[in-house]
């Protein structure tokens, strides 16, 4: 549903955790494009399968999960289909990932120094020298200062918010062509948190980078992206522009999504949080997986799963009364 030319097309993704008790359903047939030069923010609960989304355009699944099913198209390439080796040159060059942590993403024993240059020298053929040299920059770029001497200290040295900006550093080191900014401001303060997303916004707006930003707090995604998905229980329910989702959401679930969300421009109302719990992903039954917590379910939510279907221009939902005036 891009409006710009599609760099990335994910089709019916499935990647799933099989466990003694069963079947964790991480990813249940998820389809969505990004376009060049977009900025699209994938939102929803903890446990969504948001995160787990992100890791499966990567290839980097951790074990025992598995993509079971579906395509993820770079341009005319499906990344599920390549080996080891190609999807290593992949990763860094084309595709980057800003994991939640950086603490546990950067090696602690390692310098800053090594771990960025060791991402160039692996996808340029440049020297060492020039790759130390062009790791300065980068840092220098993302805001760190005296980038010639802390180049040299190691991950515990760095504050959480300087260490986010070294991840930064080491994604955008080649240039890619796709972002995928996992939950960045996690655990930052409010300020810090602004910097680091003016930070991205801006890099990536002077490379053409396509953002996927991960992430449940959807003033960011109001603040960042051009275009919104929201996954509810490992599939994706609403997807539309950021100001049609404000203003005109559709599916229950993300009108909850905004109704227990504070807005300054509705301090007068009260909140009204989402009852119940989300489901357990362990084999989940073929129905909306949102119905148990549906104050508008019909009798077709106990016994279908609904469909993504764009009911209206550029706005889809998986909702069998999404048609409908509900609030």
């Amino acid at each position: 549903m891009s409006s710009t030319k599609t760099l990335l097309s994910v089709r019916n993704l499935h990647t799933s955790f099989p466990m003694t008790q069963g079947t964790i359903r991480a990813v249940s047939g998820i389809s969505f494009t990004l376009g060049r030069g977009e900025m699209l923010g994938m939102v929803g609960e903890s446990g969504c399968g948001k995160s787990v989304t992100g890791l499966s355009i990567m290839r980097l699944v951790p074990y025992p999960g598995r993509i079971v099913g579906g395509e993820i198209m770079l341009e005319d390439r499906n990344l599920l289909s390549l080996t080891e080796e190609e999807m290593r040159l992949i990763r860094g060059n084309n595709i980057a990932m800003i994991f939640q942590d950086p603490m546990t993403s950067l090696n602690p024993v390692l310098t800053v120094s090594r771990q960025l240059t060791e991402s160039i020298t692996t996808h340029t053929d440049v020297s060492g020298r020039e790759a130390k040299a062009r790791a300065i920059e980068l840092l220098r770029t993302v805001g760190i200062p005296s980038p010639e001497k802390r180049i040299s200290d190691y991950p515990h040295q760095f504050s959480g918010g300087m260490r986010q900006r070294v991840m930064i550093a080491m994604a955008l080191s080649c240039k890619p062509r796709i972002l995928i900014a996992d939950e960045p401001t996690t655990a930052l303060d409010v300020t810090i948190q602004a910097q680091i997303l003016e930070l991205m916004k801006n890099i990536c707006e002077e490379i053409g980078t396509s953002i996927l930003l991960i992430t449940h707090d959807l003033g960011i995604v109001a603040g960042m992206c051009q275009r919104v998905a929201v996954m509810y229980a490992g599939r994706i329910v609403e997807e539309t522009g950021v100001t049609e989702l404000f203003s005109n959401p559709r599916h229950p679930y993300t009108h909850g999504l905004l109704t227990s969300t504070p807005r300054m421009d509705r301090r007068e109302e009260r909140l009204q949080p989402i009852g119940g719990l989300p489901p357990s992903l362990f084999d989940p039954p073929a129905r909306c997986l949102f119905v148990p917590r549906c104050e508008y379910a019909c009798e077709e939510c106990w016994e279908q799963v609904p469909r993504l279907e764009e009911l209206m221009d550029g706005h889809a939902m998986a909702c069998f009364r999404g048609r409908e005036d509900l609030w």
